[in-house]
């Protein structure tokens, strides 16, 4: 028999107590969460933020990308386990570069943090790991081709036909973002 216990949050069951695994809950914001009530950032602003992460990924990972080929090419075990080596490095760098610094950073990537913005929440929960992941590396670099054109008309959708005077991006509806101002 299953008895719920209403001051934690546990479980009973068969006289033995459960409690809830964290990754049941969703984790709220801590007080020291910056702009959360923050002036939106400009489209100036996020464009130029986008571009400076696309000049700090990109290059890096097409040397990556041709030394892989290269190697490849040559042939052999050594230089195939290299090649193996290289891709690896490109998935730990975007890794890094678009999941770890912006949680680390409370929302900015090394573009954001040059210009002075931040991603934040719109529904009091802490943005994860696999959130940043997704929103900055997966839409906005891997198919970034195909949905920062969708992006860009849904904002003119919203400004021009359905007259709002601070569209919220595709993206960022999405995943339940928004990007301020940064404070500090």
């Amino acid at each position: 028999m299953v008895k719920k216990i209403k001051k934690n949050s546990s479980y009973s069951y068969n006289d033995r107590n459960i409690k809830p695994s964290s990754s049941d809950t969703p984790k709220k914001l801590e007080e020291s969460q910056p702009d959360l009530t923050g002036k939106d950032a400009a489209y100036t602003r996020r464009f130029l933020a986008y571009m400076f992460d696309l000049a700090t990924y990109l290059p890096i990972a097409y040397l990556f990308q041709y030394t892989t080929r290269v190697l490849r090419a040559v042939g052999g075990a050594e230089n195939e386990r290299n090649a193996i080596y290289m891709t690896v490095s490109i998935i730990i760098y975007a890794l890094l570069l678009f999941g770890y610094l912006p949680n680390r950073w409370k929302g900015q990537t090394l573009g954001k943090k040059v210009l002075k913005i931040r991603v934040v929440p719109t529904n009091g929960v802490k943005i994860d790991f696999a959130k940043y992941l997704i929103r900055e590396f997966l839409v906005k670099i891997t198919i970034g081709w195909l949905c920062m054109p969708v992006v860009g008309i849904y904002a003119i959708y919203q400004v021009f036909i359905a007259k709002e005077t601070k569209p919220i991006l595709l993206h960022d509806k999405l995943m339940s973002t928004r990007v301020v101002a940064a404070e500090k």
